[in-house]
């Protein structure tokens, strides 16, 4: 076995401590990476002797090196954990024959048009209105009411925008700079937002963990914090996980970690949003493996190579007594390091990390986090308890700094 590793995130996140969610000999490894946002943290060459640095936002740059590694080392199979890099990673099995996810099957869990047409042909009839932008008339929609103007592409709730008013459409669209054709408008869905991130072999889900996102991953641009709480047994837990692997096997997946985001509304409707054949970030897989003991990082790396996954840690699909939960607070809040000043007065702080922003301004994705605390508590209640005092102290801290 010796992969080509094509990778986004932070160095760790991705393949482990010393690269060990790869089970072959660092010098088999080809590491293909960028230095932004922890692209080389934690790089020893003992772990990665084989590593090629990038410019990542140049996507021919990026394919004509991947293919390089590839031919002069005889890689066989190619890890890409990141959503931009999905395409380029099927396209690349396609292209040098290699085991894996394939462009049609992949398709489906990128392009979000062609995602809910494979539903809506599936049957699956929980799927809000849309249409691709190219073939949406101004005025009037096959709906009323609040519309959404979203990225057909996009990733992390930084390409949508919310109108009121359907002539609102093409200010919207201009606001996104983006090519029409890119993009799509869907019936906005009043309710909570929840996400099923699932271990898939062989078509069938072997393992599927749901949470509650604390606030709509569209708001980020407007809130100062975001994150997930991890949801226990109980009839909207039950009802999530039926409704996701019904999508999973409408789209025909075989084998992935996917992130599956649904509306529960107010009557109790579940209402698909999207879902991605890669983990879910910002802290869920932390809180995932609290919770559960299953790492599903390693699992997706472990399923790109072919291998089955390791679920034998699972103590269970219903998870523990206690609830984890991930609170992420937004870079341009507070660039300071919280560490002792939080630790000192919340209990239940399983881990804190603080990043400085890499970009000024504000941030231009749901999980650009300067702070990142995983939360344990004994219930729901004390979870919401425990994050109302870290916000109240933080609002405190922001008054002292101003």
């Amino acid at each position: 076995m010796r992969p080509l590793i094509i990778n986004r995130h932070s160095l760790r996140w991705t393949l482990g401590e010393h690269g060990r969610y790869v089970p072959t000999q660092p010098d088999h490894r080809a590491l293909l990476t960028r230095t932004f946002g922890g692209g080389l943290e934690g790089y020893r060459s003992a772990d990665f002797p084989d590593v090629t640095i990038c410019d990542m936002t140049r996507k021919g740059h990026l394919e004509r090196v991947a293919k390089w590694l590839i031919e002069s080392r005889q890689l066989t199979h190619v890890v890409a954990l990141h959503e931009k890099d999905m395409i380029l990673a099927a396209t690349l099995r396609e292209r040098y024959a290699l085991p894996g996810m394939t462009v049609d099957e992949t398709l489906p869990f990128r392009d979000k048009v062609h995602m809910k047409d494979g539903l809506v042909a599936a049957g699956y009839k929980n799927v809000p209105a849309y249409l691709p932008v190219t073939t949406a008339p101004a005025h009037p929609l096959p709906w009323s009411g609040r519309t959404v103007v979203k990225s057909r592409w996009g990733l992390g709730a930084s390409e949508v925008r919310v109108v009121d008013d359907p002539a609102d459409i093409a200010a919207a669209i201009e606001e996104l700079h983006a090519d029409p054709a890119t993009l799509e408008v869907e019936q906005f869905v009043d309710g909570a937002m929840y996400h099923c991130d699932s271990v898939v072999y062989d078509g069938e889900v072997l393992f599927v963990s749901v949470g509650e996102y604390l606030q709509p991953p569209g708001k980020f641009a407007s809130e100062r914090y975001q994150g997930s709480v991890i949801v226990g047994t109980g009839p909207a837990r039950d009802l999530l996980v039926e409704h996701n692997a019904k999508v999973l096997r409408a789209l025909g997946l075989e084998a992935a970690v996917t992130h599956a985001e649904f509306f529960l509304t107010p009557a109790g409707e579940v209402v698909f949003c999207e879902v991605a054949a890669r983990p879910g970030g910002g802290g869920l897989s932390e809180i995932i493996r609290f919770t559960y003991g299953v790492d599903i990082v390693e699992s997706a790396v472990h399923l790109q190579l072919g291998l089955t996954p390791n679920l034998a840690r699972a103590p269970g699909r219903d998870g523990g007594s206690d609830v984890y939960g991930v609170l992420g607070i937004f870079q341009h809040v507070l660039v300071e390091d919280l560490r002792d000043f939080l630790t000192r007065q919340v209990a239940g702080i399983m881990s804190y990390d603080f990043m400085r922003p890499e970009v000024p301004g504000r941030v231009r994705h749901a999980t650009d986090y300067g702070h990142k605390l995983i939360l344990r508590a004994s219930s729901r209640a004390e979870f919401d308890e425990r994050l109302t005092q870290i916000l109240t102290l933080l609002d405190d801290r922001c008054s002292e700094r101003s």
